[in-house]
């Protein structure tokens, strides 16, 4: 772990110049103002006008279908009983009904343009030359009155891009190392292998010493070694010892007796009387 520690403390990472340089460039990115959302009323109004004549004629001929009552019925504006009637015989007397009235004007332009109801309206209407023409106009004119708000919004998106990549080299920064855990999980083992075989060295390392040492034994250290000491034919000895030896002296066996004791002893021959020696010349 000692040397994963020294990986981490020399990493360029932990240079005090190069953590300055870290905080220098990661900045917080601004969030992009996402444009202002358009007035679709303001966007029908100015489409519809000078159409709305036109708009309430092909209602009065749709209200003479059985599809066409049960929908127009619904819309704001037609909500009376005799309203779809009224419609088919006096078309005129709604059309200046809606164009003294704002009010119920944006809310019908907005039940056809923006509801499942004002879908199924327009796909009925369609099917007539005159339906096809004008709702044709109409989507030009509004593709056109959001071709701004089009454009704004696909550089919205390009920087609501770019901001969420800032953010996330701020909260993960790009110029740091990324090191996944498998490497991690190999330096930590690397380390590891390393101390066990320090270790493993510093035990033979401890054992080669212990078979090195001579083994003494509490016997040893309690036995008294017998010194002899011989200066000058002197022999001292602290025990007693009896060494019989056969000396041959003119071809006749001398038994040698020596003993020692605690006394000393010097060139002390004990010879067996009972053995005469030879006498010379005879």
């Amino acid at each position: 772990m000692q040397n994963v520690g020294k990986l981490i403390g020399n990493s360029d990472g932990n240079n005090p110049q190069d953590q300055k340089a870290h905080l220098a460039v990661r900045t917080l990115p601004e969030l992009p103002e996402a444009p202002e959302e358009p007035d679709m009323i303001s966007i029908y109004l100015k489409v519809y006008e000078n159409k709305v004549d036109d708009l309430i004629k092909l209602l009065a001929k749709a209200a003479s279908s059985k599809d066409g009552a049960k929908i127009i019925k619904n819309l704001p504006g037609f909500e009376g009983k005799n309203a779809v009637k009224e419609l088919q015989k006096h078309p005129d007397t709604f059309i200046k009904s809606f164009q003294k009235n704002d009010d119920n004007l944006e809310s019908l332009l907005d039940a056809i343009q923006d509801s499942k109801l004002g879908d199924k309206l327009i796909a009925l209407l369609e099917r007539t030359p005159a339906g096809h023409a004008l709702f044709k106009e109409i989507a030009e004119k509004i593709e056109s009155e959001l071709n701004e708000y089009n454009e704004a919004m696909l550089q919205y998106e390009d920087e609501l891009t770019a901001y969420e990549i800032a953010l996330d080299e701020f909260i993960n920064p790009a110029f740091l190392p990324q090191q996944d855990e498998s490497a991690s999980d190999e330096i930590i083992a690397e380390a590891e292998a390393d101390a066990e075989a320090e270790l493993s060295v510093e035990d033979a390392a401890a054992a080669a010493l212990v078979e090195e040492e001579p083994l003494v034994s509490e016997e040893e250290e309690e036995v008294v070694v017998d010194e002899e000491i011989i200066a000058e034919g002197e022999v001292i000895s602290d025990e007693v010892v009896v060494i019989d030896e056969e000396v041959l002296v003119d071809g006749e066996v001398v038994i040698e007796e020596e003993v020692t004791s605690d006394e000393e002893v010097v060139d002390e021959e004990v010879v067996d009387e009972s053995i005469t020696p030879p006498v010379s010349g005879s």
